[in-house]
Formats: structure tokens, C-alpha cells, sequence
């Protein structure tokens, strides 16, 4: 069964997770990955099992990789073939899985701290680069030696600290800044913001998710928390009740889904959702984007507190530069008027506030599974149905 929108169900069967990527020659593994200081370090600590993660281009040189580390070290080496979300992130939850005493991460890394001890180490890898090209190609697009220049490199490339091309990317960062004040204003129009917990292996994950939810709470909107691993439109289009995402993450993996296009809401980094929700954020002389969530939490110097309940900062008028509508302030916000300070008895049975979630959730055909403890018989396991829901294989070519 296919047709325009869907193709063959064996390919579904035969798909490959991730492409391995050109193998390295055994002779540049050495130098590619590092292997006598990866040695060094587990002699040093005297681990007896240590975990190797890479990412998926870097998957066929894991076994050579892997095999020359044991030869040297006389360790167990366990290859990670998979992340709970990002490759970048250190997976120390798989490690735990494997009994391993250390971790060894290759390939590009957010060199964010783990959310418990582990040693790791770092292998960055080291690509060829041919400096006097690079000089070259800087000095044409940088005539003048006297402007101030900002060089950037990619990982690979650190251990020679010079960039191999130049590229003028003052278009593009305009692009990205009228974005990200456009999903500010997105933030603040929405009333229902779900909370996409991406890592669970960064430090301080769970202090800037109550970070989160208290802002939404401040600012008059509806929070959720949500643990779908790697975001992809599919997952979120299964929450239209929600009007923003907030993904929760490391540094890297925050910017990972900013210029996709194919999610049916946007997806916002935690920055984004403070300047919308902190009327006193950001501070002067900060634009409103940080990387990394930590520095929002208390005891960084970017992370103001949000002003008490009577500042005139929740009093400022607020008009949406999509809509044109006055926002109306938050629900908790005391009115001036004396006509509203006295309370009006509501019948019992009145609906006195409403959830946007819970009205979608009642409209709904299909609401969840019933427990029905101890109302369903105990029976023994069998075999299921083995295929994919649109060609099983007990039903043939029908």
C-alpha cells in the first residue's frame, strides 16, 4: 500500500537509524580521534569499563576506535549508538546503564557540566586545515587590519585556532534577531506554553523548569510540562492546544529547531520566554538572547527577579505588534477600582475560570485508557503482530 503521501511499508522495515559517514583510515585514527591521550586519561583513573558515545557520522569508526582503546588500555569499552536527545549532550544515563566508570565523547560537543559526577572527556577531533589558504581568504574579505574582527571556528578545527573560509553573516544575523523578537511577541500572546524538557542530563535541568513554569505562572499563562525526547513536528502537532513551545536545553541543541519551518507552533528558547514573561528582563545593555538556560537562574549576572506585585513594571500598557490588542494584564493583578473590591457569591454549579486545555481535552472522542484495577483477568504473554499498522504481516496484500 502507497500512494502520494505515504511510501512502501518495507522501507519503514529497512530503514537505517543514521548514516555512518566516510570511515577514517586506520593510520589518521591516532590523530584523528586522539587516541593516546583518550588512553592516558583511563590509565589515569584506572577505569575497568568506560563508555564511548558517538555521534551518528562518526558510528563507523566506533569499532575500530573502540578495539584500539582496549588493545592499549586493557579496559571494557561500551560504544553508545544512541542519545536520549542530543549527541552534543553527554549521555550519562546510558553510561550508568552500562556499569562504566568514565565517558569519552567524540565528535561536536555543548561542553554543558552533567546533571550527576562522571569523568569525561572530550575528544573534539582535529580536521586538516590548510592555513596559508585561510590567511588568504581573510585578508580579501578583511582589507582593513585595523577593524575589530570576531573569529569563530568549528570544533574540529579548535586545535589550529584559525578559521578555512570567511563568511560575512551580518544578513543573516538581522534575519535571526527580527525572528527572535517576533517569537518574544508570540510568547506574549499565547496563553497556553508547553515546556519541552529536551535534556535530562545537563546540570540545574530541574531548577530552570520551575523557572519556567513560575514565569507562565507570573506573566497569567497556562503551563505543561512535556518529555518527547528529540522535538519534531510530528510529536508537537499532537498538542494544538498548546500555542508556543519552550525547549529546554543544552546551549546547542536550543538552536537546533530556530530555522525549521515545518512546526505547526514555534519553538522558543527559555531567553525568549523570559522577555516575554519578566516585564523587568532583560537587563540594559543585554539584547534578549542567551544560550544557555543557566545563566537566567539566580547567581548569574543576567537573571533579574521578577518585580513584586504592585511595581508599576505590570501596570505598563502592552499592545501585541501582531494582533494590535491591548494584552490585558495578568489575572492575578489587583484592580485600582473600588467597585471591585468586594466579592460576588457564585452559585455552586458556575464554571469560574476555564482551562483551554481541559475544554479541548472534553471535546475529545478518545480521553485515555481506564485503569480498571483489579477488573481485568491476569493471563499469560503471546506473540503479536509483527509489521506496521498499515501492512501487518498476517494480512497479506490486501
Amino acid at each position: 500500500m502507497e500512494s502520494t503521501f505515504s511510501s512502501p511499508a518495507e522501507a519503514a522495515l529497512q530503514r537505517e537509524a543514521g548514516s555512518a559517514g566516510l570511515r577514517t583510515p586506520l593510520g589518521d585514527l591516532d590523530r584523528v580521534y586522539e587516541l593516546e591521550r583518550v588512553a592516558g586519561f583511563v590509565r589515569d583513573l584506572g577505569c575497568q569499563r568506560v563508555a564511548l558515545q558517538f555521534p551518528d557520522q562518526l558510528l563507523g569508526d566506533a569499532g575500530a576506535v573502540a578495539a584500539r582503546l582496549e588493545e592499549t588500555t586493557g579496559s571494557k569499552m561500551f560504544i553508545l549508538g544512541d542519545t536520549a536527545y542530543g549527541s552534543c549532550c553527554v549521555d550519562i544515563l546510558g553510561a550508568e546503564q552500562a556499569g562504566a566508570q568514565a565517558l569519552v565523547h567524540f565528535g561536536p560537543a555543548c561542553l554543558s557540566p552533567p546533571a550527576r559526577p562522571l569523568p569525561v572527556a572530550f575528544v573534539l577531533g582535529q580536521r586538516s586545515v590548510a592555513l596559508e589558504l585561510c590567511a588568504k581568504a581573510f585578508e580579501a574579505q578583511n582589507p582593513d587590519p585595523t577593524a575589530p574582527v570576531v573569529l569563530l571556528s568549528e570544533p574540529s578545527c579548535a586545535h589550529a585556532l584559525d578559521t578555512g573560509r570567511t563568511q560575512d553573516e551580518g544578513v543573516r544575523a538581522g534575519r535571526l534577531r527580527a525572528r527572535r523578537r517576533y517569537l518574544v511577541e508570540r510568547a506574549r500572546d499565547a496563553r497556553v506554553v508547553g515546556l519541552l524538557a529536551g535534556t535530562l542530563g545537563v546540570a540545574r535541568h530541574r531548577e530552570a523548569l520551575a523557572h519556567l513554569r513560575n514565569l507562565t505562572q507570573a506573566a497569567g499563562k497556562r503551563s505543561y510540562v512535556l518529555a518527547l525526547g528529540r522535538p519534531t513536528p510530528a510529536k508537537l502537532a499532537n498538542f494544538p492546544e498548546v500555542d508556543v513551545f519552550v525547549l529546554l536545553a543544552c546551549p546547542l541543541g536550543t538552536l537546533a529547531p530556530q530555522p525549521s519551518s515545518g512546526f505547526f507552533r514555534p519553538v522558543l528558547a527559555p531567553c525568549e520566554l523570559e522577555a516575554a514573561c519578566n516585564p523587568a528582563w532583560p537587563p540594559p545593555g543585554l539584547a534578549p538572547h542567551l544560550t544557555h538556560y543557566v545563566d537566567l537562574l539566580p547567581g548569574s549576572p543576567f537573571h533579574v527577579p521578577l518585580p513584586p506585585p504592585d511595581s508599576e513594571l505590570w501596570d505598563a500598557p502592552d499592545v501585541s505588534l501582531i494582533t494590535g490588542d491591548l494584552r490585558p494584564p495578568p489575572a492575578w493583578k489587583p484592580s485600582d477600582d473600588p467597585e471591585c473590591s468586594a466579592l460576588t457569591p457564585k452559585p455552586q454549579l458556575e464554571l469560574a475560570e476555564s482551562s483551554p486545555a481541559a475544554s479541548f481535552l472534553s471535546s475529545r472522542s478518545w480521553k485515555g485508557l481506564q485503569l480498571r484495577l483489579g477488573q481485568t483477568p491476569v493471563t499469560g504473554a503471546v506473540s503479536g503482530r509483527r509489521g506496521i499498522a498499515i501492512a501487518y504481516e498476517d494480512e497479506g496484500n490486501s
